[in-house]
């Protein structure tokens, strides 16, 4: 009796375990994924000064190489684009001085955890007031 007790209480922990180390695992790959924690101009954010810069900040260093910005116009065209030179939180694209519309920011981020992770947004350059 004492030894198919211990056997329960053995499986039993074994079984905790396996479901904790699975569950570190799920959670370990997700911490590793360089979500957009801030960027400069915002999504959707309706900039009055000039933008001379696009400035992406993520939870964790971007790949250097496999990791680009790139704007685009309203109509699909290519402004400016840029690879990320070094492994880092901050990605920055230096840009033309923009006209008054709307643009969209592109990024693909190479994890160091080896996940891809794309994303987009628009922002709009509204008129300056003293213009």
């Amino acid at each position: 009796a004492r030894r198919t007790t211990m056997k329960l209480i053995s499986y039993a922990w074994a079984a905790i375990l396996a479901a904790g180390l699975s569950f570190c695992s799920a959670t370990a790959g997700l911490a590793h994924h360089q979500f957009l924690v801030e960027s400069f101009p915002a999504s959707r954010q309706r900039v009055v000064k000039p933008v001379r810069q696009i400035k992406l900040v993520f939870e964790g260093k971007a790949d250097a190489v496999i990791s680009t910005i790139t704007l685009k116009s309203r109509n699909g065209q290519v402004i400016a684009t840029a690879t990320q030179k070094q492994a880092s939180k901050e990605m920055i694209l230096d840009t033309p001085v923009l006209q008054p519309g709307l643009y969209e920011v592109d990024y693909r981020v190479l994890a160091t955890d080896g996940a891809i992770v794309e994303g987009a947004f628009p922002f709009i350059v509204e008129p300056s007031l003293s213009a």
